[in-house]
This record gives structure tokens, sequence and C-alpha cells, in this order.
């Protein structure tokens, strides 16, 4: 369990770090390329939750945000010796949210500074800045529920045919 919690912490490190740089060297300053039109480096600070939504008061997600810590915690430990997948999103989606977390409860926002242009239509024009920790959740929920439900279980159960097959084989012995 130790390797995947080290996952999170080197997460948590380069979330933060980045953090750092772009509050050093975006904040208050046009972003960076000056004509990124696909991608660009841009400071904002983001108040409510995930792509800026603010339906649930943030007292309510920072709560929510700590139990989540809590089940995760109990999740790596459930698929620790199991196959590495899951326990590799989990740790990423924990690196993610330590990411986050502390910075909501300690400045009351994320920093967030990635930005890609997105098709014009929905609501929004570009995609809603992000960081590292977003990134970090985002696949780490990828791998995980990519491994829920396409891989577990296919494992332990052998397809039918192949079953009926072994069984035979077995008792033909």
């Amino acid at each position: 369990m130790l390797k995947f919690l080290s996952i999170s912490a080197v997460l948590v490190v380069l979330d933060h770090a980045t953090k750092y740089w772009a509050i050093v060297a975006l904040k208050g300053k046009h972003y960076w390329p000056a004509n990124g039109d696909l991608f660009r480096l841009d400071y904002a600070e983001n108040y409510n939750m995930i792509f800026s939504l603010s339906f649930i008061p943030m007292p309510l997600v920072n709560t929510m945000a700590i139990g989540a810590i809590g089940l995760l915690f109990y999740l790596l430990y459930q698929y620790k010796d199991q196959h590495v997948l899951p326990s590799v999103g989990l740790a990423f989606i924990l690196g993610g949210a330590f990411g986050n977390i502390p910075e909501r409860l300690i400045r009351g926002y994320v920093v967030d500074f990635i930005s890609f242009d997105w098709p014009d239509w929905l609501y929004f024009t570009r995609w809603p800045t992000f960081n590292i920790a977003d990134t970090a959740v985002n696949v780490g929920m990828i791998l995980y529920l990519g491994y829920v439900f396409f891989i577990e279980g296919k494992e332990e159960s052998p397809d039918p045919v192949v079953k009926a097959i072994e069984t035979e084989e077995s008792a033909a012995s």
C-alpha cells in the first residue's frame, strides 16, 4: 500500500509546486503564450467546485471531500493485494484530493492554470481552467472505473465455454 501512497505523494508535490509556479509566474499577467488559442497557461482562482459549479455550498463540499478521503483510504486498503490498476487509480484520486482540499480549506479557493480551447457548443467557449490535481482525479477515475466495469470479476470467472471444456477434460482424466 505504501507504493500507492507514494504515487499520491508525488502527485501532491507536483500539484503544489506547479500551483506555486502559477502564482509567481502567471498571477496578474496575461496568459502564456499570448497567442494561445488551443492551449494556454492562465492563472485563475476557483472559489467553487469542479468546473466552477456552485449549486452545493462549499462547507458541504469540503465535508464531503474529507469523507471521500476516508473512503479512498479504505478502498485502497481493500484493493492493495489485488490488481494494480484500481490501486493506481485510487492513488491518483487521493493525490488529487490532497492537492485541492487543503487549498480550499486554507485559501478558500483552488489555483487553476491549464486551459484548452473547446468547440463553441455547450455553454462555454473554452474548457474550464484546471490544474494537476484535477487531472490526477480524472485519470484516477478513468483507471478505477475502467477496472470496475471492464476487468473486475472477469478475471476470476472465465468464459463459460472454456470452463465447460476444462470441466470435461478434468472429468475425462
